[in-house]
C-alpha cells in the first residue's frame, strides 16, 4: 500500500497526516504502522478527509476517533500550507467535536505557521483519588469529547506513568486518556509532562506537547469560566491557552517533510 503523507511538528508533538482516502476501519492499523520507528516515527496520526458541512474547509479524523488539540492546530496550518483557503480565519471539522471549530493561522514562512483553534467545551470535571503503590494521588478528571485527562500536581517519576494509566483507566474510560502532571513556574505560567494512551491503537507516548492536555489544565485552573491566558511549558515548546466563554489554544506548527509511505497490509 502506498499512501501520501505530510508530517507536522506542533511544538515537536510530531503528527503525521495521511491525505489519501482510507477506509476508517483501517485507521488504527495504518496509524500504528506509520507511527513506528521504521516508517515515520511520529507521536500521533490522523487522516484528512472532505468536510461533512459546507462551511468547513477540511475534516480531521484521528486514528482512534479521539480528539487531539495539537492535531487540530496542525490541520489548520495544513489548510494554509496547501492553499486550501486564503482566509486567515476559517472553520475546521474534527473527530471528538460535534461542531466545526474556529481556526486562525498566521504564516511565518512557507513551512512555519502560528495556529490558533477553538476547543470544544469540557463535558465534565470531577475529582478522583487513585492508589499508586499505596500512596493516594488526588487529581481532577477533565472530560472532553474524545479524550479525558487526569490533571494532578503530583510530579511522578518516569517509570510511574504506566502505573498511573492503569490506575486511572480502572476508574474512567474513553477513546484516549492523558496523564497531565503540572507545576507552577510563575504567575500564569505552568509546566506539564504529558503522557497519552489511545485505547483503539494501544499506543502510549510521552508527548513533546499536548494541546488538549494544556486546555484541560486551563479548565482545571479556571474558576466559573473566568477569562484567563496561560503559557503551558512542555518538553517540545509552549502552548498558549485562553479560557473563558470560549476556549482556545495556540502554538507554532512546522511542516518537516512530506511524500509517500509504503505499508505491507
Amino acid at each position: 500500500m502506498k499512501l501520501d503523507f505530510v508530517k507536522a511538528s506542533p511544538s515537536k508533538n510530531t503528527t503525521v497526516f495521511i491525505t489519501n482516502y482510507v477506509v476508517p476501519a483501517h485507521y488504527a492499523k495504518i496509524a500504528s504502522r506509520i507511527m513506528d520507528d521504521e516508517h515515520l516515527h511520529a507521536e500521533q496520526a490522523g487522516f484528512l478527509v472532505q468536510p461533512q458541512t459546507e462551511d468547513a474547509v477540511l475534516r480531521l479524523e484521528m486514528s482512534g476517533g479521539e480528539f487531539c488539540g495539537n492535531a487540530v492546530l496542525s490541520a489548520a496550518a495544513y489548510c494554509s500550507y496547501k492553499g486550501l483557503t486564503k482566509d486567515r480565519t476559517f472553520l475546521l471539522e474534527t473527530s471528538g467535536s460535534d461542531f466545526p471549530l474556529e481556526c486562525e493561522v498566521v504564516v511565518k514562512s512557507p513551512t512555519h505557521f502560528v495556529a490558533k483553534a477553538e476547543m470544544p467545551p469540557p463535558l465534565s470535571t470531577t475529582e478522583i483519588v487513585i492508589d499508586l503503590n499505596g500512596r493516594s494521588i488526588t487529581g481532577n478528571v477533565v472530560k472532553l469529547d474524545g479524550i479525558t485527562h487526569f490533571i494532578t500536581d503530583y510530579w511522578p517519576t518516569e517509570d510511574q506513568f504506566n502505573q498511573l494509566i492503569e490506575a486511572v483507566t480502572n476508574k474512567i474510560e474513553d477513546k484516549a486518556i492523558g496523564i497531565i502532571p503540572y507545576k507552577q513556574l510563575k504567575e500564569s505560567e505552568y509546566e506539564i509532562w504529558p503522557f497519552v494512551y489511545v485505547t483503539e491503537t494501544g499506543s502510549r507516548f510521552f508527548e513533546q506537547a499536548c494541546g488538549s492536555g494544556s486546555l484541560a489544565l486551563g479548565v482545571h485552573l479556571s474558576k466559573e469560566n473566568q477569562n484567563q491566558t496561560l503559557q503551558i511549558h512542555q518538553p517540545g515548546g509552549i502552548v498558549h491557552v485562553e479560557t473563558g466563554g470560549k476556549n482556545y489554544i495556540s502554538t507554532d506548527v512546522r511542516f518537516t517533510c512530506e511524500g509517500f509511505v509504503y505499508l505491507d497490509m
